[in-house]
Protein backbone atom coordinates (compact mmCIF):
# COMPACT_ATOMS: atom_id res chain seq x y z
CA UNK A 1 0.00 0.00 0.00
CA UNK A 2 1.60 3.53 -0.88
CA UNK A 3 1.86 5.98 1.68
CA UNK A 4 -0.40 9.46 1.54
CA UNK A 5 0.95 12.61 1.26
CA UNK A 6 0.09 14.75 3.75
CA UNK A 7 -1.17 18.47 2.56
CA UNK A 8 1.09 21.30 3.29
CA UNK A 9 0.55 22.96 6.45
CA UNK A 10 0.86 26.27 7.19
CA UNK A 11 3.52 26.44 9.33
CA UNK A 12 5.82 29.21 11.30
CA UNK A 13 7.78 29.67 7.97
CA UNK A 14 4.52 30.06 6.20
CA UNK A 15 3.44 33.16 8.47
CA UNK A 16 4.75 35.53 6.72
CA UNK A 17 5.98 34.48 3.56
CA UNK A 18 3.55 36.04 1.43
CA UNK A 19 0.61 33.73 1.89
CA UNK A 20 -2.69 34.73 0.66
CA UNK A 21 -5.34 32.32 1.71
CA UNK A 22 -8.98 33.01 0.66
CA UNK A 23 -11.65 31.00 -0.32
CA UNK A 24 -14.64 31.28 -2.58
CA UNK A 25 -18.03 29.41 -1.40
CA UNK A 26 -20.43 27.90 -4.23
CA UNK A 27 -23.74 29.41 -4.58
CA UNK A 28 -25.16 25.54 -5.06
CA UNK A 29 -23.57 21.96 -4.56
CA UNK A 30 -21.62 20.59 -7.06
CA UNK A 31 -22.30 17.42 -8.15
CA UNK A 32 -18.93 14.91 -8.05
CA UNK A 33 -18.77 15.83 -11.99
CA UNK A 34 -18.39 19.08 -11.44
CA UNK A 35 -16.20 19.25 -8.78
CA UNK A 36 -13.57 17.47 -10.36
CA UNK A 37 -14.71 19.93 -13.30
CA UNK A 38 -14.05 22.98 -11.57
CA UNK A 39 -10.15 21.54 -10.37
CA UNK A 40 -9.43 19.94 -14.22
CA UNK A 41 -10.54 23.32 -15.48
CA UNK A 42 -8.37 25.35 -13.34
CA UNK A 43 -5.62 22.74 -14.18
CA UNK A 44 -5.96 23.43 -17.25
CA UNK A 45 -6.02 27.14 -17.62
CA UNK A 46 -2.87 27.23 -15.10
CA UNK A 47 -1.19 24.75 -17.59
CA UNK A 48 -2.22 26.85 -20.27
CA UNK A 49 -0.26 29.85 -18.34
CA UNK A 50 2.90 27.78 -18.04
CA UNK A 51 2.36 26.52 -14.47
CA UNK A 52 3.28 23.12 -13.75
CA UNK A 53 0.45 21.23 -11.57
CA UNK A 54 0.29 17.90 -9.43
CA UNK A 55 -2.74 16.85 -8.10
CA UNK A 56 -1.84 15.73 -4.38
CA UNK A 57 -5.57 14.04 -3.10
CA UNK A 58 -9.19 14.23 -4.19
CA UNK A 59 -10.16 17.70 -4.07
CA UNK A 60 -6.80 19.24 -4.00
CA UNK A 61 -4.64 21.07 -6.89
CA UNK A 62 -0.84 21.94 -6.54
CA UNK A 63 0.38 24.42 -8.78
CA UNK A 64 3.85 25.87 -9.36
CA UNK A 65 4.37 28.97 -11.68
CA UNK A 66 7.45 29.05 -13.98
CA UNK A 67 10.59 31.27 -12.77
CA UNK A 68 10.03 34.61 -14.24
CA UNK A 69 12.89 34.47 -17.01
CA UNK A 70 10.54 31.25 -18.97
CA UNK A 71 7.14 32.99 -18.00
CA UNK A 72 4.84 32.97 -21.19
CA UNK A 73 2.57 36.11 -21.36
CA UNK A 74 0.33 35.11 -18.08
CA UNK A 75 0.13 38.44 -16.85
CA UNK A 76 -0.44 39.18 -13.26
CA UNK A 77 -0.53 35.66 -12.46
CA UNK A 78 3.21 35.44 -13.09
CA UNK A 79 3.12 37.34 -9.27
CA UNK A 80 2.52 34.19 -8.00
CA UNK A 81 4.88 31.67 -6.77
CA UNK A 82 3.22 28.77 -6.00
CA UNK A 83 -0.46 28.01 -5.13
CA UNK A 84 -2.84 24.92 -3.76
CA UNK A 85 -6.15 25.39 -4.32
CA UNK A 86 -8.74 22.83 -2.75
CA UNK A 87 -12.62 21.63 -2.91
CA UNK A 88 -13.97 20.86 -0.30
CA UNK A 89 -17.35 21.44 2.33
CA UNK A 90 -15.71 21.76 5.78
CA UNK A 91 -18.01 20.40 8.40
CA UNK A 92 -20.68 20.03 6.87
CA UNK A 93 -21.13 23.78 5.39
CA UNK A 94 -21.16 24.72 1.67
CA UNK A 95 -18.88 23.82 -1.01
CA UNK A 96 -16.18 26.13 -1.59
CA UNK A 97 -12.99 26.60 -3.61
CA UNK A 98 -10.02 27.38 -0.42
CA UNK A 99 -6.63 28.52 -1.88
CA UNK A 100 -3.55 29.56 -0.97
CA UNK A 101 -1.24 31.47 -2.84
CA UNK A 102 2.87 32.28 -2.25
CA UNK A 103 4.30 35.25 -3.42
CA UNK A 104 8.25 34.40 -2.87
CA UNK A 105 9.59 35.81 -5.70
CA UNK A 106 7.60 39.04 -5.43
CA UNK A 107 8.80 38.86 -1.82
CA UNK A 108 12.38 38.35 -3.04
CA UNK A 109 12.56 41.02 -5.53
CA UNK A 110 11.09 43.33 -3.23
CA UNK A 111 13.78 42.58 -1.07
CA UNK A 112 16.43 43.48 -2.95
CA UNK A 113 15.20 46.46 -4.16
CA UNK A 114 15.15 47.56 -0.14
CA UNK A 115 18.83 46.79 0.08
CA UNK A 116 20.05 48.48 -2.62
CA UNK A 117 17.82 51.68 -1.59
CA UNK A 118 19.11 51.22 2.18
CA UNK A 119 23.30 50.38 0.14
CA UNK A 120 22.45 53.88 -1.81
CA UNK A 121 20.64 56.18 0.80
CA UNK A 122 22.35 54.81 3.71
CA UNK A 123 23.78 58.85 3.87
CA UNK A 124 20.04 60.29 3.81
CA UNK A 125 17.96 61.10 7.19
CA UNK A 126 16.90 58.17 8.78
CA UNK A 127 13.47 59.04 8.77
CA UNK A 128 13.65 59.68 5.15
CA UNK A 129 15.22 56.33 4.19
CA UNK A 130 12.49 54.72 6.40
CA UNK A 131 9.34 56.09 4.52
CA UNK A 132 10.91 55.12 1.21
CA UNK A 133 11.33 51.84 2.22
CA UNK A 134 7.80 51.62 3.80
CA UNK A 135 6.51 53.19 0.79
CA UNK A 136 8.31 50.72 -1.44
CA UNK A 137 6.16 47.31 0.89
CA UNK A 138 2.81 49.28 0.48
CA UNK A 139 3.03 50.64 -3.24
CA UNK A 140 5.28 48.17 -4.64
CA UNK A 141 4.67 44.96 -2.98
CA UNK A 142 1.01 45.41 -1.90
CA UNK A 143 -0.47 46.68 -4.95
CA UNK A 144 1.02 43.97 -6.97
CA UNK A 145 0.22 41.18 -4.21
CA UNK A 146 -3.28 42.38 -4.41
CA UNK A 147 -3.61 42.39 -7.83
CA UNK A 148 -2.25 39.22 -8.81
CA UNK A 149 -4.45 37.62 -5.79
CA UNK A 150 -7.36 39.23 -7.34
CA UNK A 151 -6.80 38.18 -11.12
CA UNK A 152 -6.08 34.62 -9.64
CA UNK A 153 -10.04 34.93 -8.20
CA UNK A 154 -11.19 36.33 -10.98
CA UNK A 155 -10.01 32.89 -12.65
CA UNK A 156 -11.02 31.08 -10.22
CA UNK A 157 -14.34 32.67 -10.58
CA UNK A 158 -14.76 32.18 -14.25
CA UNK A 159 -14.04 28.72 -14.09
CA UNK A 160 -16.59 28.31 -11.00
CA UNK A 161 -19.04 29.66 -13.05
CA UNK A 162 -18.78 28.04 -16.42
CA UNK A 163 -19.21 24.61 -14.76
CA UNK A 164 -21.95 25.35 -12.40
CA UNK A 165 -24.01 26.75 -15.28
CA UNK A 166 -23.69 23.94 -17.18
CA UNK A 167 -25.77 21.73 -15.21
CA UNK A 168 -28.13 24.69 -14.25
CA UNK A 169 -29.18 25.43 -18.34
CA UNK A 170 -31.71 23.60 -19.61
CA UNK A 171 -31.29 20.84 -22.25
CA UNK A 172 -31.19 21.82 -25.41
CA UNK A 173 -34.27 20.34 -27.26
CA UNK A 174 -34.02 17.43 -29.54
CA UNK A 175 -34.80 18.62 -32.57
CA UNK A 176 -35.84 15.20 -34.24
CA UNK A 177 -38.67 13.65 -37.11
CA UNK A 178 -40.71 11.43 -35.21
CA UNK A 179 -40.16 8.11 -35.54
CA UNK A 180 -41.46 6.19 -38.69
CA UNK A 181 -41.06 2.66 -39.48
CA UNK A 182 -39.12 1.56 -42.48
CA UNK A 183 -40.91 -1.14 -42.97
CA UNK A 184 -43.50 -1.08 -46.20
CA UNK A 185 -47.53 -0.96 -45.25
Amino acid sequence: MAARRRPPRLGRRDAGSGLVRRSLVLRTNPTVRQTQAILVQLERALRQRGATTDRAQAGELIFRMPPPWRLARVGWLGLITRGIAMLSAWGGGPWRVSYRLYFGALQALTGLITLSMVALGWGWPRLALLSAVLALWIIGYGSLHLLAAHHFRDLLSGIMTDVLQRRTAPPAEQASAPATSQQPE
